[in-house]
């Protein structure tokens, strides 16, 4: 026998221990585990799904199905298994629920009023709080609702009329005909009108913060980066995190982040000090610093997560709403005069009387909500149990519940030809045809969207303007555009379109 053949078969095995050893303790814990969950085993039983492995669940079609094709993976599993649907990823199970009655039911319960497992990947950059839950995300919201009520949106009216006044500008100074992607330029302005309302800066400081110009642009990039994590598995073990440079790259977003919130804090603690801030008038940062009942690093979290959600996904539906009229000349003509019949054409200010009555304005903005989703999935962790489908299923405690909004918005039994942009579906009569728990673009419950009543009246006021000072235009069909999923629903390749002054 060869000596050094035996030497090597000995490292060998010296090596395998350790994983003989780790593979010996995982199968001999699997028995306990299923007897300590043996009720969460009994309930799941009759739900449908695919069949799952030992120890590793449906692991293997997380492995296969990452990233967008996790939305794909998701679609395919409804169109077999029907509105509810289990998957186990490990010993974690997840309850996929899109009938719309049962959708209502659970996020508006306070028995799932928790976010899910995949908002802990979001805490990196914006902690836990308002969007990515745990204890305090009640109390951190309530005290900042005043500022987005309709009352302080109403007051509001005049930052978002100066701003879009200046995007209207910076459209007229386009060469016409030359395509552009709208994004860039409807975000610099939104991002203006929550500085200067939710953040409370005044115009000259809203100018002048440090680090947003960049924050801003690198937005979405970390969104990409986040949602990656969310739905590759394996960037969820550190050391892969590490290694593939990603966690560098995240540390360099949070720096970035904390460089903002610090200047928005440094700028209004010395606001505050001057005592000209009355509480009608009070920001989100105000309204954390007079509480007194959040850290430092808490009220910078709480402040980026306000700040970005209001910002970034109005200048995308802002985008969206333009792009729909640029593609759809007829619903153009028809927004274009509406508004000159409620408002006039002139320069006038919008008003929120105004946008009541521009009822095919509203229409496209609902379609662009639908198409376009603020948020693709939405998860929640029962907390405690809770029946469904009329008292077939009953959800286990510590259920991560999975609610599809992007598939639900775009599932032909409600929606006539989905994948197409179509405004008139949101006419009354249409409307009336459906049940309203099949359309939650700010879902529902406790922890629904906050910005709601904020972003209406800033989008539709940026596109009044926008519609009374140029013609917009764009080729091709905008449902050939490709989607891009990074947490939200975006066009992959942005928002273009190409703009003329009206005669």
């Amino acid at each position: 026998m060869n000596v050094g053949s035996c030497h090597e078969q000995g490292i060998l095995v010296q090596m395998l221990w350790p994983v003989i050893y780790l593979l010996a303790l995982v199968f001999a814990y699997w028995p306990y585990w299923r007897w300590k969950n043996r009720r969460l085993l009994r309930l799941s039983a009759s739900m449908p799904g695919p069949r799952a492995l030992p120890i590793i669940g449906n692991g293997l079609l997380i492995v296969v199905n990452t990233g967008e094709k996790f939305l794909e993976l998701v679609e395919q599993l409804f169109r077999t298994y029907g509105d509810y649907c289990k998957i186990w990823l490990g010993p974690e199970l997840n309850i996929c629920v899109k009938n719309p009655d049962d959708i209502r039911l659970l996020l508006t319960s306070n028995k799932v009023n928790q976010k899910g497992p995949a908002y802990e990947i979001m805490k990196a950059a914006i902690g836990p709080g308002i969007l990515t839950g745990g204890p305090t995300w009640r109390n951190h919201r309530k005290i900042v609702t005043p500022s987005y009520n309709k009352r302080a949106v109403k007051l509001y009216s005049a930052v978002f009329n100066r701003e879009a006044e200046v995007l209207a500008n910076l459209l007229l100074k386009k060469q016409s005909g030359v395509t552009f992607n709208v994004y860039y330029d409807v975000v610099e302005i939104t991002t203006q009108c929550v500085c200067q309302t939710l953040i409370g800066l005044s115009k000259d400081d809203s100018r002048n913060v440090d680090g947003m110009s960049d924050l801003i642009l690198e937005t979405q990039n970390l969104y990409e980066l986040l949602f990656t994590k969310m739905t590759v598995w394996w960037l969820q073990i550190p050391f892969v995190y590490w290694i593939t440079g990603r966690k560098a790259t995240e540390n360099a977003y949070v720096k970035k982040i904390d460089r903002l919130t610090s200047d928005f804090l440094k700028k209004r603690r010395t606001a505050l000090k001057g005592g000209n801030v009355d509480e009608e008038s009070m920001g989100i940062v105000d309204r954390y610093i007079a509480s007194g009942e959040l850290t430092e690093q808490e009220i910078k979290w709480e402040t980026m997560t306000l700040f970005t959600t209001s910002q970034e996904a109005s200048a995308k539906i802002t985008s969206a709403v333009l792009l729909f009229l640029a593609h759809l000349p007829d619903w153009q003509e028809k927004v274009y005069k509406e508004i000159v019949e409620v408002i006039g054409s002139g320069r006038n200010d919008v008003t929120a009387e105004h946008l009541k009555h521009l009822h095919y304005l509203d229409m496209v903005y609902q379609e662009a909500l639908r198409y376009l989703s603020i948020a693709a999935l939405i998860q929640r962790t029962v907390e405690e149990e809770i029946t469904i489908n009329n008292g077939k299923f009953t959800l286990p405690i510590g259920t991560t519940l999975v609610i599809p909004i992007h598939d639900l918005h775009r599932d032909p039994r409600y929606w006539d030809e989905p994948l197409k942009v179509k405004p008139e579906r949101f006419l009354p009569e249409n409307v009336k045809k459906r049940s309203p728990n099949v359309f939650i673009p700010f879902s529902l419950g406790a922890m629904d969207c906050l910005g709601r009543v904020y972003a209406e009246p800033l989008i539709k006021t940026l596109v009044v303007w926008a519609v009374r000072e140029v013609q917009l235009e764009a080729e091709g069909c905008v449902e050939d555009l490709k989607l891009h999923v990074a947490i939200s629903v975006k066009f992959a390749n942005g928002y273009n379109l190409k703009v003329k002054p009206r005669i």
